[in-house]
């Protein structure tokens, strides 16, 4: 077991071999997580211990009262010692949280204080990128452009890199910028853009060189248009060709229906009877009504003196207002 002088001797030498190189250890955490600053030491030898943000006084710790003080009231929640040690994590990070952070341990043996510092860098989670597709230059059947690969923010120390497929081969390449050249006749190929931070990856949507270079196809366009021209007529022409023997098939199988519907009408017609084409004629029956017998006591005889008959026309009364001579015997 070492003595008091071989342990201070030991912790010296594992304080001040980075504070002299001027190195700090470098510390990467993501906004919402946590990270720790790692510190070890012996308790006994040490005095104070002092965590400092920046120029700014964080936590001040005496292991011989065992009393911590945090001077941000902010900060309390977040400062923690795991493990019941001296190492400072620190949770819910921020991205102002990214700065240089430098522990002080003072000792009365000792007549400066042994330092240590962290560098902190807090980065967020990658969202997916964006490409950009820039200016076409399309000769012969040949596409040329440039894919550039970007993120709408976070671009705090992004790596590039591209993945580009086709049915052969899948090549990759690094930078942020993407030169292509693909001709029309040659298999489709897909770009893929990954980007890539310390805590984090994503990647693009694909991209398919046949639908970036659509115009690319240059001399061949005219061809491939009237292919297209060509195949249009032919499918109308067929669809008429069909329409017209639908439409014949339709009206010979309405003229065979309404020919059968005829004969079999014609062969249903019924004949009228005998019976039927004779009139009919109501019987109405007569009554033999008794005529009253006459009663001499109440009859009117009237007689009626009728002229000799005229047997010349000339001889007829020219006036019709002529009176008739009439002689009426009344007899009561």
């Amino acid at each position: 077991m070492l003595g008091a002088p071989a342990c201070f001797i030991f912790l010296l030498c594992q304080l001040t071999g980075p504070a002299a190189s001027g190195i700090p250890k470098k510390l990467v955490g993501a906004i919402g997580g946590s990270v720790i600053f790692p510190l070890n030491l012996s308790v006994n030898l040490v005095d104070s211990i002092i965590w400092v943000f920046n120029s700014t006084t964080l936590i001040t710790i005496q292991p011989k009262t065992g009393s911590i003080i945090v001077t941000q009231k902010r900060n309390k929640e977040r400062v923690n010692f795991p493990h019941e040690g001296y190492s400072l994590k620190l949770s819910r990070l921020k991205k102002n949280d990214s700065g240089i952070y430098r522990v002080e341990i003072h000792s009365s043996t000792l007549q400066e204080p042994l330092t240590q510092e962290y560098e902190l860098r807090v980065y967020e989670y990658l969202s997916k990128p964006k490409v950009i597709i820039g200016l076409q230059d399309n000769k012969n059947g040949t596409c040329v452009t440039n894919l550039t690969c970007s993120m709408e923010h976070g671009e705090q120390d992004v790596t590039y890199s591209w993945k580009s497929m086709d049915e052969a081969t899948n090549e990759s390449y690094s930078g942020s910028i993407l030169p292509i050249s693909w001709r029309w006749e040659k298999s489709d190929r897909t770009f893929i853009c990954m980007a890539t931070n310390p805590i984090s990856s994503n990647s693009s949507n694909p991209i398919f060189a046949q639908n970036l270079c659509e115009g690319a196809a240059g001399g061949q366009a005219p061809y491939v248009i009237l292919y297209i021209l060509l195949s249009f007529i032919l499918l109308c022409s067929l669809a008429l060709v069909l329409i017209i023997l639908i439409i014949q098939r339709e009206r010979k199988k309405e003229f065979i229906e309404e020919k059968k519907e005829l004969d079999t009408h014609q062969e249903t017609l019924p004949f009228p009877s005998i019976s039927e084409e004779m009139p009919e004629y109501d019987t109405i029956s007569y009554f033999n009504n008794t005529i009253p017998e006459e009663n001499p006591a109440n009859t009117v005889y009237s007689t009626v003196h009728i002229p000799p008959k005229v047997t010349e026309p000339h001889s007829l009364p020219m006036s019709s207002d002529t009176p008739r001579s009439s002689t009426y015997k009344n007899v009561v």
